[in-house]
C-alpha cells in the first residue's frame, strides 16, 4: 500500500529533497515562560537620555534568539551606599571579567575585582527568565532584567545548584513585584468601554 502511494506521488512530479528537522522530542519553546539557559552572543553599552540627565544601560543578545529578543539592564544604585549593583550583577552571575578576589580584613566579605568590558560577556552561559508582558495586551515574550548564573566552578567565583536555585527564587520574587505594578490592557472584545447597551 505504501509503495503504491509513493509511486503515485512520484508520478505527479513532486520534488523530493533532503530536509532537516529538530532532533528534540519536544519540551517547549525557547520563548516559553520560565527559565532558559542561554549563551551570550553580543553585548553593548548605551546611554539613555532623560530630562534629568542620562543613565547607562547594557544590552545583551543571545545565541539562537532574534535580535529583537534582547535583555536591557539599566544601571541601578543603592540609595544609601550609592553603589551600582544591576550591571555589576550581570558580570557576577555570568562569571565574566572576574580578575581577582580580594579578601577583606575580617575574611567575611571578599571583594571581586572585575573588568566591565562588555566583550567579556560574549560566550558566557547564564539563566534568563522569560515572561509574557501584559502592558500592551499582546502577551509578547520578554526577558526579566535580572539573571541567574549556571552551576559552575570558576577560578575566583563558583556557583552550586543550591546557589542557582536561591538566586532564581530571588529573581522570581522580583518578577512577582514587577507584575503587581503592571496594569493589563483590556481586550477590546471583552471591554464595554463603560458605554450603556
Amino acid at each position: 500500500m505504501m509503495v503504491i502511494a509513493m509511486l503515485k506521488l512520484s508520478n505527479k512530479g513532486a520534488q523530493m529533497a533532503i530536509k532537516t528537522m529538530s532532533a528534540s522530542s519536544g519540551g517547549g519553546s525557547k520563548f516559553a515562560e520560565g527559565w532558559h539557559e542561554v549563551k551570550i552572543s553580543k553585548a553593548s553599552y548605551g546611554l539613555y537620555e532623560t530630562n534629568d540627565g542620562s543613565k547607562r544601560y547594557l544590552d545583551i543578545w543571545f545565541e539562537d534568539y532574534p535580535d529583537n529578543m534582547n535583555l536591557r539592564v539599566y544601571e541601578t544604585f543603592n540609595k544609601e551606599t550609592k553603589h551600582e549593583f544591576a550591571l555589576e550583577n550581570i558580570f557576577r552571575y555570568a562569571n565574566a571579567g572576574i580578575v581577582s578576589k580580594l579578601e577583606d580584613p575580617t575574611g567575611r566579605n571578599p571583594l571581586l575585582q572585575y573588568d566591565d568590558d562588555e566583550k567579556g560577556l560574549v560566550g558566557r552561559a547564564i539563566n534568563i527568565f522569560m515572561y509574557k508582558e501584559t502592558k500592551t495586551g499582546e502577551g509578547y515574550s520578554r526577558i526579566l532584567n535580572r539573571i541567574a548564573p549556571v552551576a559552575q566552578v570558576g577560578e575566583h567565583l563558583s556557583y552550586t545548584d543550591k546557589d542557582v536555585t536561591g538566586i532564581k527564587a530571588s529573581c522570581e520574587k522580583s518578577y512577582e513585584r514587577k507584575k503587581s505594578f503592571e496594569t493589563p490592557v483590556p481586550n477590546s472584545a471583552d471591554a464595554d468601554f463603560g458605554m450603556p447597551l
